[in-house]
């Protein structure tokens, strides 16, 4: 801690499992440096890896406001334990934490998972045209994202703070119901064998459904030829197909 604060650290709080009591012999120790910076850094310090970020006071405040982000910033604050703060500044922010209310930013998170949902359609077309092409390593990578990144869209429809994104999957879940879960499960590869792209494809189809009132009108056009293209199931004998026509392609060669 003294080498953080005599390289400009303000304010230094500890958070994440250890701050929570929750650590287990493999967590890394979080803190927060308030100030100028390298940024975000891991280190072997006595042993146990530190995991330091560097964030400016303005940086944290605007954090707390940002719809990307007050899902784990604000449980991470309220969380936090304060190990040095000369000015308070560490002090402010907690209480502007433990002060939040989804309502002040309503508006702007609306807009962010309008914008999200509306942005996760190339990776939907990306998906369904792998599926055509029987593009495995493709499929795979698209549907990964749909079922990584589509759940931090739908905590925040569904206002929720998760202060480790370790609960979050479970979260979403337990909130959205039984359909999204199979629906998640199986996307990241623990159900049926051969289903997960289907089901990743599923899950896009419930946001789209949950935050259609959200999505302008181009939007909404824009998210409807994903949901169109969802619906086409892929063509078993594609890759055959494409076989077959080179063949005669190659033969119509030899006979030029």
């Amino acid at each position: 801690m003294r080498e953080l604060i005599a390289d400009g650290a303000e304010a230094i709080v500890l958070a994440g499992s250890h701050a929570r009591g929750e650590a287990t012999d493999l967590s890394d120790i979080d803190l927060y440096a308030i100030g100028t910076g390298p940024g975000y850094a891991l280190r072997l310090l006595d042993g146990r890896v530190f995991s330091i970020s560097w964030r400016t006071e303005a940086e944290e405040r605007e954090a707390l406001r940002h719809p990307a982000r007050v899902g784990t910033v604000v449980p991470g604050w309220r969380n936090a334990r304060i190990l040095h703060d000369a000015a308070g500044i560490a002090a402010a922010l907690q209480a502007e934490a433990r002060a939040f209310d989804w309502s002040t930013i309503a508006a702007e998170c609306d807009a962010w998972i309008a914008s999200e949902v509306t942005g996760y359609t190339e990776e939907v077309l990306k998906l369904v045209a792998a599926r055509r092409t029987d593009d495995r390593q493709l499929a795979a990578v698209q549907r990964s994202t749909l079922a990584l990144r589509l759940p931090p869209v739908m905590a925040v429809h569904h206002r929720l703070l998760y202060d480790s994104e370790n609960r979050l999957w479970a979260m979403v879940a337990e909130t959205i119901g039984a359909g999204w879960s199979a629906a998640h499960r199986t996307a990241l590869g623990l159900g049926e064998p051969g289903a997960a792209d289907a089901a990743a494809l599923t899950l896009y189809t419930l946001v789209a459904e949950e935050v259609d009132q959200l999505l302008s009108a181009d939007q909404r056009a824009v998210v409807r030829v994903a949901l169109r293209a969802a619906e086409d199931p892929p063509d078993p004998y594609a890759p055959m197909k494409d076989l077959a026509w080179r063949d005669v392609a190659e033969i119509d060669a030899r006979l030029e």
